[in-house]
């Protein structure tokens, strides 16, 4: 009985999953050329992110406030999180499907065809690799919140900071490795597109 029953419930989710799949796969961007992803990159901000996965700076807090006072912040903090994570996540998806347009799109010249796929390659494993992280991190927090983690004083009030480095992955090299792909990928649409697209970023 009760096998039957987990095995009902793992069917159904990944039935949920494939339908999800699916979806998302209806839904997308239809070719996205280096005209349609400025637009579309929504605003970030990788410094303050650092802040927040900065261990000095949470310790501080906790040592200058109360157990309650810390636990309010941290939860302020981890929505704060989530929200730069979601950003930064939608750019890596629009990057990857930029990326992958440079990828297979036909070029001019054959020297400047292979730089393309080389740099667009690049941009893509970039783009992947954060993507990645920022699911996991976005997963991580979602439970949290969730879970209400902040709230229960027996238990340790969760360390953003702790967000900082997830499945090998460093969240803020590896958004810094994703704007330099970026930046050399858009160099070949010249200089001041480059410009615009890494100050997006």
């Amino acid at each position: 009985m009760i096998f039957t029953l987990i095995t009902i419930f793992l069917v159904g989710v990944i039935l949920l999953m494939a339908i999800y799949t699916v979806l998302q796969f209806l839904g997308k961007f239809p070719a996205r050329t280096i005209d349609d992803v400025r637009p579309y990159l929504r605003p970030t901000e990788l410094q303050e992110l650092e802040e927040i996965l900065d261990p000095a700076n949470e310790a501080n807090f906790q040592f200058r406030l109360s157990p309650a006072e810390f636990r309010q912040l941290q939860r302020k903090r981890i929505h704060l999180m989530r929200e730069y994570l979601l950003r930064m996540s939608h750019n890596a998806l629009v990057l990857i499907e930029w990326g992958n347009m440079e990828w297979v799109g036909p070029g001019q010249r054959a020297d400047l065809d292979h730089d393309r796929r080389m740099l667009a390659q690049g941009l893509v494993q970039a783009a992947t690799e954060f993507r990645l992280y920022s699911l996991l991190a976005l997963l991580k927090l979602k439970l949290w919140i969730l879970f209400r983690l902040d709230a229960w004083p027996v238990i340790p009030s969760p360390k953003v900071s702790a967000l900082r480095r997830l499945a090998g992955i460093d969240a803020v090299k590896a958004y810094l490795r994703l704007r330099e792909a970026v930046s050399f990928l858009s160099e070949i649409h010249g200089h001041q597109y480059q410009e615009e697209l890494v100050a997006r970023l």
